[in-house]
């Protein structure tokens, strides 16, 4: 959409298909990241808490592309900080949430369009 309209990011991110990228962080990321199904995050959390964690996952990815350094010394940042309860093999979690995102979703072209 390439026309100018004044629909709020928010309007025009409604009228996005159903069958896209954001749908997949929803339905298929989510359980991944949180270890808990949709339903169970649901009844513990809310019902948007879903949305609210594939946007901010979403937003996340947008940040590490469009400023890759900061969001490499911020992951440096955050690790350490859990480190401060946690340990080295606690964190490989991480490690097996990304592997298994990359085999559910998996990229087939690295270019936009």
């Amino acid at each position: 959409m390439e026309q100018v309209t004044n629909a709020t990011h928010e309007e025009k991110h409604d009228l996005l298909p159903e069958d896209g990228p954001a749908e997949d962080l929803y339905w298929q990321v989510v359980p991944i990241w949180s270890g808990e199904s949709h339903d169970d995050l649901a009844k513990r959390l809310g019902e948007e808490y879903g949305c609210g964690y594939a946007l901010g996952f979403e937003e996340g990815i947008v940040m590490a592309m469009l400023r890759p350094e900061w969001a490499q010394g911020f992951y440096c940042r955050l690790r350490e900080h859990y480190l401060t309860t946690h340990t080295p093999e606690d964190l490989q979690s991480w490690e097996r949430n990304a592997d298994e995102t990359t085999r559910t979703i998996p990229i087939h072209r690295l270019s936009p369009e």
